[in-house]
């Protein structure tokens, strides 16, 4: 999708937000260069996994992110609304 304006961005971004649904737990998990490096990826399947075979696909979703900024701690996740940091996840 290409956005011509500012305004577009704005309306598009605004949008998403509505959209999104507060009520699950956002597992954040860094799938940057270093992180991938680190196993990130597989971390992201198993956690898929999990979750599903716990029947917790309406409670907690899993979203893949750019670099956090802390490549050498890597993979690194985020429990969102907590705020919850962890890293050398497996």
């Amino acid at each position: 999708m290409k956005l011509a304006s500012v305004k577009e961005f704005e309306d598009y971004s605004k949008k998403i937000k509505e959209e999104k649904d507060i009520s699950k737990v956002c597992i954040t998990v860094c799938a940057g260069t270093g992180c991938q490096a680190h196993g990130s990826s597989n971390v992201i399947e198993e956690l898929k996994k999990k979750i599903k075979e716990k029947g917790l696909e309406d409670k907690v979703y899993i979203k893949s992110t750019g670099c956090h900024g802390f490549c050498e701690r890597g993979p690194l996740m985020v429990i969102k609304p907590k705020g919850i940091f962890y890293e050398h996840i497996t």
